[in-house]
């Protein structure tokens, strides 16, 4: 059933034009997706569902690095994103992928003239057979992709340091694998997603296994 609700909602994702759009290979994430390559090698996982995508140059390695994955990013893609990336100019993490400042600000400059959305989807034009681009802010979008027969072998969670998204993941699709990032995000705040997940694995028997800033739930 899953496999017919993709292919129909595939069909039903339309791309728009991006010829002219320049993509930049940039993501937030810390490290440790190997984690989340051994839980796709493991399981045969066939189809993701990526909660917060951003640039989607995560989505483009699970692609590049799994060539049978199907995967389903859940994004607004708003103008948030704009703003986010302006806050990141100067500092070390964007600064390590783009050392040279013109380099960032020319960043900056194509996501705010192309979109987010165009600028995200530029990353991944070339798998555009095995990745839909599901626009909207969950948890809402995750009970529409439900409703649409989407069963995902795995979620990946990057988004709001919230309970929010594991908690309706688990209860829509209670057997996928579930892992996400921001493990070691914001020390200064006690590591709000660490209290997340291990909040969650306490009360439903998960073990929690972590590798830099990712983290992987283990039955």
């Amino acid at each position: 059933m899953s496999d017919i609700a993709f292919e129909q909602l595939h069909r039903a994702t339309s791309w728009p034009d991006l010829q002219r759009v320049q993509a930049w290979d940039y993501t937030l994430g810390g490290g440790g997706r190997e984690l989340v390559d051994q839980v796709i090698r493991k399981s045969g996982a066939s189809l993701m569902l990526e909660i917060g995508c951003f640039l989607c140059a995560s989505t483009r390695r699970w692609l590049t690095i799994h060539p049978e994955l199907r995967v389903i990013g859940v994004d607004p893609w708003d103008a948030d994103l704009i703003r986010q990336v302006g806050r990141y100019i100067g500092r070390p993490n964007l600064t390590r992928k783009y050392p040279k400042r013109a380099d960032q600000m020319q960043m900056l400059a194509d996501i705010t003239t192309n979109g987010p959305f165009r600028t995200a989807l530029a990353n991944v034009e070339a798998f555009k057979e095995r990745f839909v681009p599901f626009r909207g802010w969950s948890p809402k979008a995750l009970y529409d992709l439900k409703e649409a027969g989407i069963e995902p072998d795995i979620i990946y969670i990057d988004c709001d340091k919230k309970p929010d998204e594991l908690e309706i993941s688990h209860q829509l699709w209670p057997d996928a694998h579930i892992t996400g990032d921001d493990w070691h995000w914001s020390r200064t705040k006690g590591y709000p997603m660490r209290q997340v997940v291990n909040s969650f694995a306490e009360k439903y028997g998960f073990v929690v296994e972590a590798e830099r800033a990712t983290w992987v739930l283990k039955r």
